[in-house]
């Protein structure tokens, strides 16, 4: 990030900040953050990653701004020209979706889930042995969520359980009979 503001000519202190080419800035509110984390100013709001930057202070598309990075870089981008490369960039982009999606919804149901666990080994209630046998693995899961979410999205036991937690959530508080029928 830091080599991207600099491409554009401006100028990043040893703490990482700089003044905002998007508004008008005289002290610096610009933070370049390190391992190409982004930026963010803390005055206007602006904030994005590489080709967000040089798109909005050249005023272009991410595309052009991504091609012109790549060109200053020297990064080959291949384009994908032919009708099967069109499909696989399109599939590999639904693919990625789908991911976000998953990844998003599992981290609700598990962080809603671990919270319960918590609650329950607090209060010493009917799920105490539930929360201590559980809590630890749902918090390995929302850590594998964060590291490896295509691993996760994979592997189809862990997604059962993912399944499994979202139903256990709709009934921690109305438990079913035993012949399955929810009381009401």
């Amino acid at each position: 990030m830091q080599q991207t503001a600099e491409y554009c000519g401006i100028k990043v202190n040893e703490k990482g900040l700089c003044v905002c080419p998007f508004h008008q800035d005289r002290r610096p509110s610009l933070k370049i953050y390190p391992n190409g984390k982004g930026f963010y100013c803390f005055s206007c709001g602006a904030g994005g990653d590489q080709v967000n930057f040089v798109a909005r202070y050249h005023d272009v598309s991410n595309y052009e701004a991504a091609k012109e990075l790549a060109a200053a870089f020297g990064i080959l981008l291949k384009e994908p020209v032919t009708y099967r490369e069109k499909r696989e960039a399109i599939n590999r982009q639904r693919r990625r979706r789908e991911i976000a999606v998953f990844v998003r919804e599992a981290k609700i149901y598990l962080t809603v889930y671990r919270g319960l666990l918590c609650e329950a080994i607090r209060a010493r209630d009917e799920h105490f042995w539930e929360g201590l046998g559980s809590l630890t693995y749902v918090e390995y899961l929302l850590e594998c969520l964060e590291i490896c979410p295509e691993d996760v999205y994979e592997d189809k036991k862990v997604v059962s359980k993912i399944g499994a937690v979202k139903g256990r959530i709709a009934g921690w508080y109305c438990p079913a009979e035993a012949d399955g029928a929810v009381p009401g």
